[in-house]
């Protein structure tokens, strides 16, 4: 009688546990919705609005750390079925970035590493930049959760998307004997050795 009891109220907390996920994943659609939504409406009312939007969205940049971070506090993660399927098909690096000389250069560090070095990404966060330098080659700019931005140059062979969330130790391309690094929060830029 017991064991049945057991399995009974087993089924119970694991429908109960269902319900409350399906109905705080509805919810969390329908906000983003309707926040969607009003950002329509206030965007078509005028063009005074609409360049004010245009202004904030398109001319300033735009913090995703800080909306996800603001996504996380009020609604939870972003995807809801994350830790479901891990992806296993991404190369992970288990060492911190392995140098052997740092030159200061502009605002940033030119950092001497290894033939065909595997460029491991220093803190998880996502690829807001994507881009071609003449002086610095492939350049891959990724903002941290605490809005702190790390720039990678002279990259090659990059296995990463614009708006890809990469975590701490994944391998974003290859360097050949030199990387480019640079850190910055807001307009300050950071000495290298805080972070490596």
């Amino acid at each position: 009688m017991k064991d049945e009891f057991k399995f009974y109220k087993k089924e119970e907390q694991e429908e109960s546990f269902l319900k409350k996920f399906i109905l705080s994943n509805v919810i969390k659609s329908l906000l983003v919705i309707v926040i969607f939504l009003i950002s329509l409406i206030y965007i078509r009312q005028s063009d005074v609005n609409k360049n004010k939007f245009k202004n904030i969205v398109y001319n300033n940049s735009l913090s995703f750390a800080h909306i996800y971070n603001l996504y996380n506090k009020y609604l939870g993660d972003v995807i809801p079925f994350k830790n479901i399927k891990e992806d296993t098909t991404k190369l992970v690096s288990k060492e911190k970035l392995n140098f052997s000389e740092v030159k200061k250069e502009n605002n940033g560090y030119i950092l001497t590493v290894s033939d065909n070095y595997l460029v491991p990404v220093i803190k998880s966060g996502i690829i807001i930049e994507k881009k071609k330098d003449k002086k610095y080659g492939n350049i891959i700019k990724i903002q941290d959760k605490n809005e702190v931005v790390i720039t990678y140059g002279m990259i090659s062979d990059i296995n990463v998307k614009l708006y890809d969330y990469v975590k701490e130790g994944e391998v974003i391309g290859n360097a050949n004997k030199k990387i480019y690094i640079q850190i910055k929060k807001k307009d300050k830029y950071i000495s290298y050795d805080k972070y490596l």
